[in-house]
């Protein structure tokens, strides 16, 4: 099995979002994404935790 990363960031207003060339993508937009490229979601991890344990960021694994 393969699996491919895709990081996800904290915006200012609490929501998650990917970093693409042509703007951002919700972490829904990314699971259809990859799902029609063949690829299933199978869970995340916590990457970066700011003050009081908040999420900051996170990588959604994809297994392909």
């Amino acid at each position: 099995m393969r699996y491919k990363y895709v990081r996800m960031k904290s915006s200012i207003g609490g929501k998650y979002y990917h970093k693409t060339e042509n703007g951002k993508m919700s972490p829904r937009q990314v699971i259809e994404d990859m799902a029609a490229q063949g690829c299933r979601y199978v869970g995340n991890v916590p990457v970066q935790l700011g003050g009081y344990g908040a999420l900051i960021e996170y990588d959604m694994i994809f297994e392909y």
